[in-house]
């Protein structure tokens, strides 16, 4: 059963209805979510959307501090900047949220991690955080939603300059120009901090090389070209690169990374009054060196994706789309070997969408074709319904599928792996039920939704190798419910949201572990002319530790602030965990005395900066 906080659903019932605000226009912004753009109320999915203006507005220092003020998305870190991270959609694992960057897929392949803290703030434009199983339309991982970071399309040419706690420095540099028919924009970055211990150490133990200071650099660029022809359609061109390195704690061997990423893509669009078409072909790498130690460890993902897909108006109320894909992923790059070190898969999809301003209701089917695993077939189906101006009623149903990696099925020459051809992809069915409220006193949204994962993949110790293999054994259901609200008040802006989480191992019935049952993220700011100010607050509750034991719940407190000083300066200033708070998301073991070990989380940090635009 969901533990449900009445009180919490009480106080956020009571901010969403008890004040008036003026009529927001989010319902009024497009995105991508079924890869052609609509209104976000057509979508039928749960939809959460950050702009620049909102990452500027709250100055914070990188990704994972933007996803986690998302109603059911928690980001458990293992320290700082620069430190793994890892995004908990709806309880489920990293490894089943689909990234993209510009719609180019950017996970490691073999664990199907994505190093979020590596992605530059300066380089993110928007985030689109669509929630439920979109394998019918994105393929393999995206099991409790895609994340779609589209990059920096500025216009004004900004230089910024921002220093803080731990000899944090951080330069950038963005802009843009329009000349007839083409548009080019650009963004350039450097990020460095001394950064601090990031994992709690036992006092009765000796000093180790672990007692040190874990530091970040980040290096990045990247460009968008548009050619917009009158006949032709559009041309289009963009990368995003990045490279650094990072530091970590590992008592028995490599104890920081290189890291090389990048994408790239070009692309194609052409539209008529009933046709729209688009072709790209994009190639992406991520890549991370294992260092500290002369046994330097690669992994190394790189991709080439072609796709072709076209929209279809056959009627006033009827959309038909469809396309194909096709995808290569590499390993040969890395360290570990496998017997099969690169694989295909061709995908085919086909969509009817129906809208006729009071019904609503969309049916995608897609066929996957992975290399060594067969075919998968998955589908999406929602309806929805417009009671009035003011309501709106969502009800899906989808599939989603999760390819195992070539590790998993072909690793060799493993002292701790082996190999299980026989492995198959995790399958999962999402249902959900939402409501969306748009009125002068706000936007408000409630979203209820069940996901069961099966041939779910875990490493298991084989007696008779004593190596571990891959094993389609587990299965975990994740149930739970999110309210959202977004609304003006007593003068002031408010951005609430509440998310009640089930999540639990069907074998065993346990809880599953680093998942918080209760996340409350709350935000109140209010502008005064050429200065601004927000308060942001988010609470977890307490939650499994790997380990027998439980990880206490926390409350962290924020600070934002931006003053325009004249029309071409502005200042900024971000007071991150303003009460200090000591907690952590994950462990690492015990001290001799019983103590829990753990990632130290940030104490409080200051951050100061400065805008130019010319």
């Amino acid at each position: 059963m969901l533990n449900k906080s009445i009180l919490g659903v009480a106080i956020a019932a009571a901010l969403s209805f008890s004040v008036s605000a003026e009529e927001q226009s989010i319902e009024h912004i497009t995105i991508t979510a079924n890869k052609f753009a609509q209104s976000i109320n057509d979508t039928l999915a749960t939809v959460s959307v950050i702009e620049r203006a909102d990452i500027e507005k709250s100055n914070v220092r990188d990704l994972p501090a933007i996803l986690n003020t998302i109603a059911g998305v928690d980001i458990v870190r293992n320290g700082g900047f620069g430190q793994k991270s890892d995004a908990f959609v709806r309880g489920a694992s990293a490894k089943h949220t689909l990234v993209l960057i510009d719609g180019v897929r950017v996970s490691d392949a073999s664990s199907g991690s994505v190093s979020l803290t590596n992605i530059p703030v300066n380089s993110i434009e928007r985030v689109e955080i669509v929630k439920g199983a979109r394998a019918a339309i994105y393929g393999s991982d995206a099991v409790a939603g895609v994340i779609n970071i589209i990059t920096r399309q500025a216009t004004n040419n900004t230089l910024s300059a921002t220093l803080g706690t731990d000899s944090y420095e951080n330069y950038q540099l963005a802009g843009g120009i329009v000349k007839n028919a083409v548009t080019f924009n650009y963004n350039l970055g450097y990020e460095e901090t001394d950064g601090y211990d990031v994992t709690g150490k036992d006092p009765s133990l000796a000093v180790t090389k672990d007692y040190d200071d874990d530091g970040y650099t980040n290096k990045n660029i990247g460009f968008n070209l548009a050619y917009k022809t009158e006949n032709a359609g559009v041309f289009s061109a963009l990368s995003q690169y990045s490279e650094g390195q990072g530091e970590y704690d590992n008592a028995y061997g490599n104890d920081a990374y290189d890291f090389e990423n990048y994408t790239a893509k070009l692309g194609w669009e052409k539209s008529s009054a009933i046709y729209t078409q688009s072709a790209s072909v994009s190639t992406s790498q991520e890549e991370n060196i294992q260092t500290g130690t002369e046994d330097q460890q690669t992994y190394s993902t790189e991709r080439v994706e072609f796709e072709y897909s076209g929209l279809y108006t056959l009627t006033n109320t009827v959309d038909i789309t469809g396309g194909v894909n096709f995808l290569n992923e590499d390993l040969s790059d890395s360290s570990a070997t496998s017997s099969e070190e690169q694989r295909d898969n061709t995908a085919l999809f086909v969509g009817v969408f129906y809208d006729d301003d009071t019904w609503l209701g969309n049916a995608v089917v897609r066929t996957d074709d992975y290399d060594f695993h067969g075919r998968a077939n998955t589908y999406t189906t929602a309806l929805g319904y417009k009671a009035n101006q003011y309501v709106t009623l969502r009800l899906s149903h989808g599939t989603a599928f999760r390819a195992p990696s070539l590790i998993n099925a072909f690793v060799t020459d493993s002292l701790w792996y082996a190999p299980n051809s026989d492995i198959k992809p995790e399958e999962s069915v999402n249902n959900e039920f939402g409501i969306t409220l748009n009125t002068d006193w706000g936007r408000y949204d409630i979203a209820i939704f069940d996901n069961k994962i099966d041939n779910l993949i875990d490493n298991k110790l084989d007696a008779n190798t004593g190596k571990y293999v891959a094993t389609n054994i587990d299965k975990v259901s994740m149930q739970g419910i999110e309210l959202s609200a977004e609304f003006e008040g007593f003068g002031f802006q408010h951005n609430v949201n509440l998310s009640l989480l089930d999540a639990k191992d069907e074998t065993t019935h346990a809880d599953l572990a680093r998942r918080p049952s209760e996340t409350f993220n709350y935000t109140v700011g209010q502008d005064w002319g050429a200065f601004d100010a927000s308060l942001s607050m988010q609470y977890r509750s307490s939650r499994p530790a790997i380990y027998d034991i439980e990880l206490a719940a926390f409350t962290v407190f924020n600070l934002s602030a931006n003053y325009q000083l004249m029309d071409e300066l502005s200042l900024q200033a971000r007071l991150e965990n303003i009460t200090d708070k000591q907690y952590f998301t994950a462990s690492t073991g015990f001290a001799e005395n019983g103590e829990l070990l753990g990632y130290n989380a940030p104490g409080r940090q200051l951050f100061i900066g400065a805008t130019y635009q010319f």
